[in-house]
């Protein structure tokens, strides 16, 4: 009965040959990704990890160990008529002393975040608002300034634009008056506007441009305001008034140099450090007046557009990565005919090791250096004009210029930070969706096609008809933000409130073609009230 079973059955064994495609990363590969996903601190240990594995690698420099360079003691005359010279071996050792018996006693000061918070928690403010005051707060460094800029803070889900603003002039007039600053002009300025009877020709230098000051001498400041008054009212779009500026004598701009002496240009310098903050830019943007000899040019550059644009030159931070070579020493002892052949195979893998090692270096800082190169290509107007000037990017788009995947991206986006004159961002900052703009006619049975996280989402509309050549315009949604704020705070505090639709229309005349889903979509995730409500 059993073996009838098994016969019917008919098992049997079958050997076949399939094809299958599988993608298996190397050793080296893998390495490359994981150092890419890393920021420099952590690369910075990953290489002394490296060199104490490897002996055929070696440090050559690290400017960080080695601290700033020695600065030159030489006996000479300042361009202030300051004399200095070297001290005697009898004033360092007074001075070391002192330093050690500093040094030794503990900081039991309170600390600056601790005095802001209890002051902050103390304030009217919403659940949502506090947060993100907190995360304000925590940003500062020793000075009382920003880290990162504090819109890359912002979470609309959360906060809106308003909110920011509010939070930071809450924490900018707690005790000490004028933390939370972007740098010292204004802190300086933030002071000023706090105090009573306040010399207007100190508001004005404040204002305008504190380098007035540079020398601080009355008769020099005031002839530095007068020729600045001057070429201002020549240019034809000036919308200042400068009369109350025109009428200021060297007895103004005296009481104006003792107001500003009175300022504290560190405010935060009474309060303890008690949190270590180590965020150092990767990737540093500098604008430069617009470059027209590109063969004179050692950096790379992008070239902004328009009547007024400049260039922008991107740098890699120097000195964060220490130097690292492959040991002459090992390759001459590798190449040594008297050796064991065991030992030379040892000796060549290592050797093998290091220069595969340093071209992962190399691969690293090239990737960082081109990724930043095309994020400032394409977001040239954040640049030039500041936040709410942010295009659609996406990392998926990003990838085929760079040449990887879309995770490896991803990868080199994480914990790394790019410094421009609107502060510090994350490079991650940098990609935000957006919203395909109308400007077609669609069918009954579609709606507007919206692009969230790289997926281009579409009803009604072939997808034929979006391979064509006409790609459709996108606009962020940093971008439509930014101008319903503007158009908010534009309107009379007694005017009609605007409604989804006013508000789309106004945006349209405005170039931003956006539907009225759309803008209440947004709007809600902004937290701004409906018009009913508002």
């Amino acid at each position: 009965m059993c073996y009838s079973i098994c016969m019917a059955l008919s098992f049997s064994q079958v050997q076949r040959v399939t094809q299958k495609q599988s993608l298996k990363l190397s050793q080296i590969q893998i390495q490359s990704l994981n150092l890419l996903s890393l920021n420099s601190a952590d690369f910075r240990s990953e290489i002394y990890k490296e060199v104490e594995k490897n002996p055929a690698l070696e440090i050559t420099g690290d400017s960080i160990e080695d601290g700033i360079e020695n600065v030159s003691k030489a006996s000479g005359t300042l361009s202030d008529y300051t004399h200095i010279s070297k001290a005697g071996k009898f004033e360092d050792d007074k001075s070391q002393a002192f330093q050690n018996v500093l040094e030794a006693q503990a900081d039991d000061r309170e600390s600056l975040s601790d005095h802001l918070e209890f002051q902050f928690n103390a304030s009217k403010l919403t659940e949502s608002q506090k947060k993100l005051g907190i995360k304000l707060i925590h940003n500062l460094n020793k000075d009382g300034f920003h880290i990162l800029a504090p819109v890359s803070f912002l979470n609309l889900d959360e906060n809106t634009a308003e909110d920011l603003e509010l939070c930071l002039k809450t924490i900018q007039n707690l005790d000490p008056v004028g933390c939370c600053c972007t740098n010292i002009e204004e802190s300086l300025l933030i002071q000023a506007k706090a105090r009573e009877l306040v010399p207007p020709a100190a508001l004005f230098i404040l204002e305008t441009d504190l380098n007035f000051l540079y020398p601080p001498q009355p008769q020099k400041v005031l002839s530095k305001i007068k020729e600045y008054v001057v070429t201002e009212n020549k240019k034809a779009f000036n919308t200042k008034d400068f009369s109350q500026a025109e009428k200021f004598s060297e007895a103004d701009i005296e009481d104006a140099i003792a107001f500003i002496k009175t300022l504290d240009p560190k405010p935060a310098r009474d309060y303890s450090q008690n949190e270590n903050t180590f965020i150092v830019p990767e990737v540093y943007v500098e604008k430069i007046p617009l470059v027209t000899n590109p063969e004179k040019m050692d950096d790379a550059f992008i070239n902004g557009t328009g009547e007024e644009a400049h260039s922008f030159v991107i740098r890699t931070a120097q000195g964060l990565i220490p130097d690292v070579v492959v040991s002459k020493e090992y390759i001459d002892l590798a190449k040594e005919k008297s050796l064991p052949e065991e030992q030379k195979k040892k000796l060549s893998e290592s050797v093998t090791n290091a220069k595969q090692f340093i071209d992962i270096i190399k691969y690293r800082e090239q990737s960082i250096m081109t990724a930043a190169c095309a994020i400032v290509e394409r977001q040239i107007e954040f640049f030039e004009k500041g936040p709410g000037h942010l295009v659609p990017l996406t990392q998926r788009e990003l990838a085929p210029i760079l040449e990887v995947t879309e995770s490896t991206v991803s990868r080199m986006a994480n914990n790394k930070y790019l410094q421009c004159e609107w502060g510090i961002f994350p490079l991650k900052y940098f990609f935000t969706t957006g919203v395909v703009q109308e400007k077609q006619k669609l069918p009954l049975d579609a709606t507007s096609l919206d692009i969230e996280n790289g997926v281009t989402i579409t009803r009604g509309i072939s997808q034929a008809s979006l391979s064509s050549n006409e790609t459709p315009d996108v606009v962020s949604k940093d971008k439509i933000l930014f101008e319903m704020k503007k158009i908010l705070e534009a309107q009379p505090a007694g005017a009609k409130k605007l409604s989804d639709q006013k508000l789309s229309d106004m945006l349209a005349e405005r170039g931003i073609k956006v539907a009225r889903r759309t803008i209440a979509k947004y709007r809600a995730q902004a937290n701004i009230e409906s018009s009913y409500n508002r």
